[in-house]
């Protein structure tokens, strides 16, 4: 884990968009608390999809040729997952 002063998406420590690892790294907390947040708190898909796009990506000792993702394919199953969470919240009456 990288001590740093800024809130930056981890490049490391990621699922879809590397947001809960990079709050995790910031807040020098197991990434797992924070993604249980994020789970069980309403508003967090939407609130993880703006902090995507808003937060800055760090920067990787060993740059991107090591684990080079399409930011497109994660952010299109990111916006999946949400509306599917979405869909069984309704369902189960939920929202």
């Amino acid at each position: 884990m990288m001590k740093r002063n800024r809130l930056m998406r981890s490049n490391s420590d990621y699922v879809f968009l590397g947001v809960c690892g990079g709050i995790a790294e910031a807040l020098l907390t197991s990434s797992i608390i924070v993604r249980l947040v994020f789970i069980f708190v309403p508003v967090s898909p939407i609130l993880y999809l703006i902090l995507g796009a808003l937060m800055e990506k760090e920067d990787s000792f060993y740059g991107d040729s090591v684990r080079k993702k399409s930011t497109f394919k994660t952010a299109l199953l990111a916006f999946i997952f949400t509306a599917l969470v979405f869909v069984i919240f309704f369902n189960l009456g939920l929202l």
